[in-house]
């Protein structure tokens, strides 16, 4: 169980490519994180919800905590047991939306990828759709509740990429950059001890070594976050030591988890 649970959310209007992008990036980060889960934000909404969009009326307010409670603590829960990161769709289209998200689960890190389209190219994306609950005439309630994240101060933990007039494949590599550059943005302490679960067990590389102890060696760590300056990372292990997240081994060469 990871401790320091992340998510990805995929947010944005009906018809900006959510599912795609969220199962093109899960794919791709699983080569670091082989567990990792994508799941459909959609698949939450209660039965009286999706009856509603339906027959074409807009949700309110009072439709979505619920909901977005849920879209919280299920990709908190995913995240936890799951190599410590989960992707899901979720429109999150208000401020407060984000902002109750991340309230609902404060030791979860969330982070906001919201993909914008113009009201013309959903349109045409919509009219298009068959077999969902969301209906094309109901595209102006989703951009009068639409609130980018376009103040970084406001919300650090939120990014945008724009779909129109752009190849699809351009799209998601823009995404996968945004999402490891957010990724990285983590407080050091929370990405060191995320690499000590990711190695854990069989997955580390001295498992059948007959001496192996299960710990991780300086060497690995400043590899697996080479961005991060040395000193800076040294201080930061040295400080996990002394707070008794870890132990260190063999003069500050090696470090397990306590």
């Amino acid at each position: 169980m990871s401790t320091h649970p992340t998510v990805l959310v995929i947010g944005g209007t009906a018809g900006t490519g959510k599912s795609t992008i969220g199962e093109s990036l899960v794919n791709l980060l699983r080569l670091k994180y082989p567990n990792a889960q994508f799941l459909e934000g959609d698949r939450l909404h209660s039965k009286a919800n999706i009856e509603k969009m339906s027959n074409g009326i807009p949700l309110c307010d009072e439709d979505r905590w619920d909901w977005l409670e849920r879209i919280s603590s299920e990709s908190t829960q995913s995240a936890s047991a799951n190599d410590g990161l989960c992707i899901i769709t979720c429109s999150s289209l208000k401020l407060k939306y984000r902002n109750y998200i991340i309230d609902k689960n404060p030791n979860t890190i969330f982070f906001f990828l919201m993909i914008y389209a113009s009201p013309k190219e959903i349109l045409m994306r919509l009219t298009r759709r068959e077999g969902h609950f969301m209906k094309a005439n109901m595209l102006n309630s989703q951009f009068a509740d639409l609130e980018l994240p376009l103040n970084s101060q406001v919300e650090p933990h939120s990014r945008v990429v724009t779909v129109d007039g752009r190849l699809e494949h351009h799209v998601l590599l823009e995404t996968f950059d945004v999402s490891f550059e957010l990724l990285r943005s983590r407080k050091l302490k929370a990405q060191i001890l995320e690499i000590f679960q990711l190695y854990r067990y069989e997955r580390n590389p001295c498992f059948n070594d007959k001496d192996f102890n299960d710990s991780l060696s300086l060497d690995l760590i400043i590899n697996e976050l080479s961005w991060v300056n040395v000193p800076t990372l040294k201080s930061e292990l040295h400080n996990l030591v002394m707070n008794g997240f870890l132990e260190e081994i063999k003069e500050g060469l090696e470090y397990k988890l306590r």
